[in-house]
């Protein structure tokens, strides 16, 4: 008996999590639609795929109420549902949706069956045409609840009319043809409140009458179930076909947003593991590296964690503090200011770059460290001017000026400069001015291919943004490749001051899609991986990790570790006030431990070189 008649429904219920990238409101249902503020068109304007409304036979009218004693003269089911629905159609080229989503109106019967359904029937026929199937292949089908008459009659009425089951009900051929899904009370099964999990016997309990429903055909639905964000996504990831809410605008946010909500299968790195040998000893620092993750906080690494099946290079690190990252104007820095606290241990404005909240320049730390012989350079994974870079070259008060930051950074104090950008660059410098800038000892490449590491001299690796996108657009390992060739061409006797950025898990906040940030992560933790490797070989390296801020106000709401998958929530797509992890590895790795400013970074690290 397998009869799936609201195939919208029912196509989702299929494997478990992987349905969560595919339901949308068609599977959702408007429970007691009409206590809504603006009845139907609350869910209709959301493109809801079910909508309820109770009805009560009185004086030979059909009454929209929850209990009888809530009749009104106005709140009739043609008024608040009949002619809205009409009115769709009118307006949506015959379709109750502009798309072809499908529209189903439950209605409940709270009076007698007989009397109730043969009103209904009547109050429908001049409106057939909008609730025939055989008539109208977009028309809204009508499902009846409630005081149901016996199963051996429904043939006695109008065909239009299906019927909404029992799973504990045996129906005969002819009654299950009418059958549209099967709806049951949560609660016969689960006391769960929506928070955490369901315990085990429970999820038995919830996913047999689940199971049941599909194994004979019918689509399926709890209603009494918690209403939450977490029991929407457990309802979809059990294949349930209609979730009914009494949030529809809060479900919308979710339906809206579950691919992008949703990560998994993702490429898995290996994970370096560290000697410890030189990790916080007191010796002099000869280099430091400056890991920055924009927008990354300890959310965003453990999603990354997660989806690395339980390992990340970052966690193996012991050292770890706490950098608290407002700016002087903003509780929320931006990375202009946030980046500049880092580069220059100032607290500025948000949008300034290497100047303080007066709007005069100051010194960065690769124009502190070049008149004591340390090297220092950039590498990054979107354009050299973007802000975070640009705060340890450049001066400025509008991060935006990419024209006055490239000819910062081109006459600045920068050894090396590894990033994207090229399109704009070659807009500032023509052919002539880059053979004067040869002459005078600056090399710009634009090509990595070409870029040898032996290069003398100040660096400019300017590279296409095609070659700085994203990972979902197939950057590949460019960061860690650049990153070996960094540092091979920084290291001298004197010592080096790198940062890193893994500039684009910022991006994957802001646009709130999980699988893009999760991607950016794991490539940063990659290269973390490597520059350990580096240091433990060099034994004279100190690696810090942290964030300018943090983005989106990332939450993890479910997943599993050892599948590696997870499922997350974004409160915002800009940036908060949350503070930022700091993990540090190697010499005077023990300086970074503690609750502080995001400028301390900046002292710590002259410390770890002992500069005062």
């Amino acid at each position: 008996m397998k009869r799936l008649f609201l195939l919208p429904f029912c196509l989702l219920a299929s494997t478990v999590y992987a349905q969560t990238k595919v339901y949308t409101m068609a599977q959702v249902h408007s429970h007691n639609d009409y206590e809504r503020g603006i009845p139907f068109y609350d869910a209709a304007a959301l493109r809801l795929g079910s909508i309820e409304a109770d009805i009560h036979l009185k004086d030979g009218t059909l009454y929209v109420a929850h209990n009888a004693n809530d009749i009104q003269p106005n709140r009739t089911l043609e008024e608040l549902y009949i002619k809205p629905v009409i009115r769709q159609f009118s307006l949506n080229n015959n379709k109750p949706y502009p798309g072809n989503e499908s529209m189903q109106l439950l209605i409940d019967l709270k009076t007698a069956a007989g009397p109730t359904l043969r009103a209904l029937q009547q109050l429908l026929l001049p409106y057939r045409q909008y609730f025939d199937t055989r008539i109208n292949p977009h028309a809204v089908r009508i499902v009846l609840s409630g005081n149901l008459p016996d199963m051996h009659t429904w043939q006695d009425y109008d065909s239009l009319f299906y019927f909404d089951g029992r799973p504990d009900s045996t129906y005969t051929p002819e009654a299950a043809r009418r059958i549209a899904m099967v709806s049951v009370d949560f609660e016969n099964y689960s006391k769960w409140n929506g928070k955490g999990t369901l315990t085990p016997a429970d999820l038995q309990a919830v996913k047999a009458v689940i199971d049941h429903a599909h194994a004979q055909g019918f689509a399926f639905r709890f209603w009494g179930a918690p209403d939450t964000r977490s029991t929407w996504y457990k309802l979809m990831d059990l294949g349930v076909d209609v979730i009914g809410t009494d949030h529809p605008a809060e479900i919308y946010d979710v339906m809206q947003h579950t691919s992008a909500n949703y990560a998994g299968n993702l490429p898995v790195h290996t994970v370096y593991t560290p000697t410890y040998a030189s990790d916080a000893t007191n010796v002099k620092s000869k280099n430091v590296i400056l890991f920055i993750g924009d927008g990354t906080g300890l959310a965003q690494m453990f999603a990354g964690y997660t989806a690395n099946k339980g390992d990340l290079n970052i966690f193996r690190l012991k050292q770890l503090g706490l950098s608290k990252t407002q700016s002087v104007d903003n509780y929320h820095t931006d990375s202009a200011a946030g980046g500049t606290a880092l580069s220059s241990g100032n607290k500025t404005n948000n949008r300034e770059l290497g100047m303080d909240n007066t709007y005069v320049s100051i010194p960065v730390l690769p124009e502190k460290l070049r008149p004591l012989g340390i090297r220092s350079g950039v590498l990054v994974t979107e354009e050299i001017t973007g802000a975070t870079p640009a705060a340890f070259y450049g001066h400025t008060a509008d991060r935006d000026s990419t024209t006055t930051l490239f000819r910062q950074l081109v006459d600045g104090k920068m050894d090396l400069a590894v990033g994207g950008g090229l399109e704009e660059f070659n807009k500032v410098y023509n052919a002539n001015q880059l053979a004067e800038l040869k002459r005078a000892g600056v090399t710009v490449i634009n090509d990595a291919k070409e870029w040898n590491s032996v290069t003398q001299g100040r660096t400019l690796v300017i590279l296409s943004d095609s070659v700085v996108t994203s990972m979902e657009q197939g950057r590949g390992d460019y960061l860690k490749t650049m990153l070996q060739k960094t540092l091979k061409q920084l290291s001298n006797d004197k010592g080096f001051f790198l940062m890193v950025e893994g500039s684009r898990i910022d991006h994957g906040g802001h646009f709130n899609n999980l699988d893009y940030l999760v991607r950016e992560m794991l490539d940063f933790d990659d290269a973390i991986g490597e520059a350990i490797r580096f240091a433990d070989q060099n034994k004279e390296t100190t690696i810090v990790i942290t964030a300018d801020h943090e983005t989106s106000g990332l939450a993890l709401m479910d997943g599993n570790i050892g599948e590696g998958w997870l499922r997350g929530h974004f409160a915002t797509n800009d940036h908060t006030g949350i503070p930022v992890m700091v993990f540090a590895y190697g010499p005077n790795s023990q300086l970074f431990r503690g609750v502080y400013e995001n400028t301390e970074i900046y002292k710590k690290i002259l410390t770890c070189f002992r500069i005062k």
